[in-house]
């Protein structure tokens, strides 16, 4: 397996954990993403968004949005490696949208978390590094966002992200029907972008 073939690799569940310590290491500013999910939502804001971002642009906003702090890597080999698993990350997420769009689901439908607590807050990690992504490149994001119809998209990520303050105010049957709509909404933010409407 060369290279290029072993960046397209998804990541296995070990290695998820791996990249999640080191998200919730000192070794990261205090800014950085600090979740699996939060990662996954975010990547998925970029891969599913109006423009191809190069790694460059979007791998230091991992770990900071405005003051650029960087990671602490305890050696070359640490920083190749959390990388490598960073980019292959995003690698799958992009190939499940080019091959199965419509079979997306975010990373907290794919695991099984202890208890109702944990399960919530991976939602709200997930939704708000969505919000994150989108907030790399907001002007880019702009014709969606002003548009009252395909706006409606995004709300599951504000408010189950808690950017809003609605999810105080709304009924659990509500907030349920949002997390039940989140991955088809994300499946339309990808359509819409390549069905011309940028």
């Amino acid at each position: 397996m060369n290279s290029s073939e072993s960046l397209q690799q998804p990541l296995t569940h070990e290695e998820l954990g791996l990249l999640e310590g080191f998200l919730l290491s000192d070794s990261t500013p205090e800014e950085s993403l600090s979740s699996i999910e939060m990662l996954d939502g975010y990547m998925t804001a970029l891969v599913v968004g109006p423009e191809e971002i190069d790694p460059e642009l979007w791998m230091p906003f991992i770990w900071d949005q405005e003051n650029d702090a960087a990671p602490f890597f305890s050696s070359e080999e640490e920083e190749k490696m959390i990388k490598e698993l960073l980019l292959r990350h995003m690698n799958s997420i992009a190939i499940q949208f080019n091959e199965a769009a419509e079979e997306f689901l975010p990373l907290f439908e794919q695991y099984t978390y202890n208890d109702e607590e944990e399960k919530n807050t991976a939602i709200e990690d997930w939704a708000l590094g969505f919000t994150v992504g989108m907030e790399l490149k907001h002007e880019s994001w702009a014709p969606l966002l002003l548009d009252e119809e395909s706006a409606m998209l995004v709300l599951p990520m504000f408010v189950l992200g808690k950017i809003t303050d609605d999810f105080d105010n709304l009924p659990e049957e509500e907030i349920l029907d949002l997390i039940n709509l989140l991955p088809g909404f994300v499946i339309k933010i990808y359509h819409y972008w390549r069905e011309g409407n940028s």
